[in-house]
């Protein structure tokens, strides 16, 4: 019996990623257990971009360990359910007008859609004020897999 493949093209997997979905990021902690935290990020050319405040747990561990899963998930019903999980080893970004870049490409993504504005002046301060106290973290869009599950008939 041939095995149905239900995985994603890479040009749905795109798609699918362009959607301001949370996805969930998991580090390894010291001893070795997943430390898992919902992130928003931004696709950018072949990686998902996203930031952190430089001292919390999830840049503790990326620092020690750059490996780290990425999945995100959408669907109601089991017939609808989609996902893309990435395995990377993350590249952490400390340049301040890259983590302000990284910022800018988030509220863009995510906060203007629910309010309806345009990033005003304030915002892109605010933006840089809080680039300061963080960092940049990217995942290349190497090792992906995917599913949909509308693909089962």
């Amino acid at each position: 019996m041939a095995r149905l493949d239900i995985s994603m093209s890479a040009d749905e997997e795109r798609s699918f990623l362009e959607v301001a979905d949370t996805a969930v990021l998991s580090t390894l902690g010291r001893g070795g257990f997943p430390h898992c935290a919902g992130m928003w990020f931004a696709p950018v050319d072949d990686e998902l971009q996203m930031w952190t405040y430089a001292k919390s747990q999830k840049a503790v561990n990326l620092r020690r360990d750059p490996r780290c899963a990425l999945l995100v998930e959408r669907g109601d019903t089991y017939n609808e359910l989609r996902g893309v999980l990435v395995r990377a080893e993350v590249r952490l970004i400390e340049d301040h007008e890259a983590i302000v870049q990284i910022g800018t490409a988030l509220a863009q993504r995510y906060t203007v859609p629910a309010t309806g504005e345009a990033a005003a002046r304030p915002v892109e301060d605010e933006i840089a004020r809080q680039a300061a106290k963080r960092i940049g973290l990217a995942l290349p869009l190497r090792r992906v897999v995917s599913w949909d599950h509308s693909k089962l008939g």
